[in-house]
């Protein structure tokens, strides 16, 4: 039985970033003088947020898919795409290597899983051109992809991602990218270079191959602006650059989410990232659709990324942190994802009562 949720205070500690600003850190301090300045931006992405009514249809609050996993890692797209449905997306896919498949399919009925990858070792029974297809009809369905969660390394495996990502951008569809997809755009930025739908998440290790792939110095790569940079050299993506605080940036503007998190650095917690980015990213898709309305007043479509990435990793990280006070050394990333409801409700519950549009 789950617990009820432990008192936390909620913290906010945003700093926006202009691009001609001498020092990010003195814009931080200065944002954190205003007092509410991180409800307000909350408020602002709940206007994303479907509100449940009796309106709704089925896809209606997001169709999300997870792309990867393979023999070796199962969990990772699992993660995605159970974080999916548990922040209140309709309908989570799995888009997964062969023999991944059967084990992904064993974890939860809840999930559609497509055996659509393939490895060197099995791509004798699907070419490419064949994969591709077969992906395309389930990406025309879909509001937004998490691409890169458990691919590995396999060359088929990544030279079929590559077309997929090629594939979601000719469709306009919002992406996340994590893991070793990364990899993907270190080899071949023009991949998502100014497509301000894309969302790249790197960690530590990640962000510093991915600086160096695009020729910026081991000196900027250690500077506060950093994340900016990348930004900007891909041409207005939103780059989430994960650490002790996430910093969250299209080259333009730039968001710091300091929400308080466990100490635990388990694996799986990126994908469960990946997964929420991916749902506030497909909420963001149906918002644009006209698809509801809040009385919040109305979100710049510009935006969307930010906000939805922001927000993710609100969530992502408060849900750590209740794992953790529950768990322990003992947390693992099934902890986590056992949270992400109740983190949900305690970052934006109250908000949404009060965008709520009113009853007819």
């Amino acid at each position: 039985m789950k617990r009820a949720p432990i008192e936390h205070p909620q913290k906010f500690n945003v700093t926006v970033v202009i691009v001609s600003a001498k020092s990010l850190m003195d814009l931080q301090m200065a944002f954190k003088r205003l007092f509410g300045t991180g409800v307000l931006l909350v408020r602002t992405a709940a206007q994303l947020i479907p509100p449940l009514t009796y309106d709704l249809h089925k896809g209606d609050c997001g169709r999300v898919a997870a792309i990867g996993g393979c023999e070796e890692y199962t969990g990772a797209p699992y993660f995605v795409a159970s974080t999916a449905l548990r922040l209140g997306a309709d309908i989570a896919h799995v888009i997964c290597e062969k023999d991944a498949a059967s084990v992904i399919k064993g974890y939860s009925p809840d999930i559609i899983v497509y055996p659509y990858l393939r490895s060197t070792v099995n791509k004798q029974d699907m070419e490419l051109g064949e994969i591709s297809q077969r992906v395309g009809r389930v990406l025309d369905k879909m509001h937004a992809v998490s691409i890169g969660s458990g691919l590995g390394n396999d060359d088929n495996i990544r030279e079929s991602v590559g077309r997929v990502i090629v594939a979601t951008r000719e469709r306009g569809i919002p992406m996340v990218l994590d893991a070793d997809s990364l990899a993907l755009v270190g080899r071949d930025p023009d991949l998502v270079r100014g497509y301000q739908n894309a969302v790249l998440t790197p960690n530590a290790p990640e962000f510093a191959r991915l600086c160096d792939s695009l020729g910026i110095s081991k000196e900027d790569a250690k500077s506060e602006h950093a994340a900016q940079l990348v930004a900007e050299k891909l041409g207005g993506v939103t780059i989430v650059k994960k650490g002790k605080s996430d910093v969250i940036t299209n080259g333009k503007t730039t968001f710091i989410c300091e929400e308080l998190s466990g100490l635990r650095r388990c694996g799986g917690q990126g994908d469960i990232l990946s997964g929420a980015i991916a749902t506030f990213l497909a909420w963001g898709h149906k918002y644009k659709k006209v698809r509801w309305k809040h009385t919040g007043g109305e979100v710049d479509f510009a935006d969307i990324p930010m906000l939805a990435a922001y927000s993710a990793c609100l969530v992502a990280r408060h849900a750590s942190f209740l794992a953790f006070d529950e768990c322990g050394r003992a947390t693992q990333s099934t902890s986590i994802l056992d949270q992400i409801d109740i983190a949900f409700d305690n970052k934006f519950d109250e908000v949404l009562k009060a965008v709520r549009p009113p009853k007819k």
